[in-house]
């Protein structure tokens, strides 16, 4: 019997963008309903091929008044996106991270277990979720959390003191029990590039199923749409606190993700960059929960809080100086 050949998922995603531009003209919705059902087609003759059942329904929409897909700051973002990635700049779809990279973005945990993702700000300062306060007493620096890293105790953990009051204030500090080195923190971005963000990369630790139970501690990178950088449009007769659940000029919402790649359940604080005019990648967000509209824990885009809006509070907690 002939040896499978192995899916080619980078072929596969370029092949699905092809045809994509080809099929639908100017249309961004029909551009993003196109580019996923040809992936999904590729990947169910892959799985047929090698004796395997994959069930999808990534371009099925959810059954609610509002969905990403009535969005054309989504539908345009992710095109753009999406041409981007044919170009060979970007990411549709998901990878472990390369050896080397992004080595800030780090596992948050208890003395048992990992459960959460944080971002190195300073060199003893972590930021994570305020949700993930309960697990938060050592931070994991590394590629996978079964494999060899550097564990690190975390001193203090302070949780925003507006907690779930009035706004969500999903965040949380770490103050570690000793300076990282040979690890560079990671930069803030700015309000103004923020402000402007059409995607960004989100990387994180967490599970990669649309039910967020499997898959974690693999540290994993995505590329993903912006359809609200503020949190203070409005689209289809909902403003996007409603429609996503979102708190206005403190979070933005990263839309749906190409081919249903997204954050997940233990990616929770982990970080969302966003490049500069130099294609650095500075910190805009942290991953805080799914949106309002979506229809599984994972997989119908995410909440992210905006880091630039608690810089301040952050820099004064005692024992934190951001570079």
């Amino acid at each position: 019997m002939p040896k499978p050949v192995a899916f080619d998922h980078e072929a596969a995603v370029r092949a699905a963008i092809e045809y994509a531009e080809r099929w639908a003209g100017h249309d961004d919705q029909a551009f993003v309903e196109a580019l996923t059902a040809r992936f999904d087609r590729s990947v169910q003759q892959a799985t047929r091929a090698a004796g395997r059942l994959r069930v999808t329904s990534a371009s099925a929409p959810a059954p609610r008044s509002f969905h990403i897909y009535k969005d054309p700051r989504y539908l345009k973002n992710a095109r753009a996106l999406a041409q981007r990635t044919l170009g060979g700049t970007r990411i549709i779809g998901g990878r472990p991270v390369a050896a080397g990279q992004f080595m800030d973005c780090v596992a948050v945990g208890s003395d048992n277990q990992w459960g959460c993702t944080g971002t190195l700000v300073a060199p003893d300062v972590v930021v994570t979720a305020g949700h993930c306060a309960d697990v938060a007493t050592r931070v994991f620096f590394g590629a996978n959390v079964t494999q060899p890293g550097r564990v690190v105790r975390v001193k203090k953990a302070v949780r925003h003191p507006r907690y779930h009051k009035g706004a969500t204030n999903d965040l949380l500090v770490l103050v570690l029990a000793e300076k990282v080195t040979g690890i560079p923190p990671r930069a803030l971005a700015p309000k103004t590039l923020v402000d402007k963000a059409t995607d960004g990369r989100a990387v994180g630790f967490g599970n990669v199923d649309p039910a967020g139970m499997f898959g974690y501690g693999v540290k994993r990178e995505v590329d993903v749409p912006v359809a609200s950088p503020g949190c203070k449009g409005k689209v289809d007769g909902h403003d996007d606190e409603s429609a996503y659940g979102c708190d206005a000029g403190l979070e933005f919402v990263a839309g749906r993700p190409l081919l249903e790649r997204d954050s997940c359940t233990g990616d929770s604080g982990g970080p969302f960059y966003i490049q500069d005019k130099k294609k650095a990648w500075l910190l805009a967000g942290a991953t805080s929960r799914a949106t309002a509209s979506s229809m599984n824990n994972c997989g119908d885009g995410g909440i992210y809080v905006r880091v630039d809006r608690y810089r301040a509070w952050i820099d004064g907690i005692p024992g934190v100086t951001l570079p």
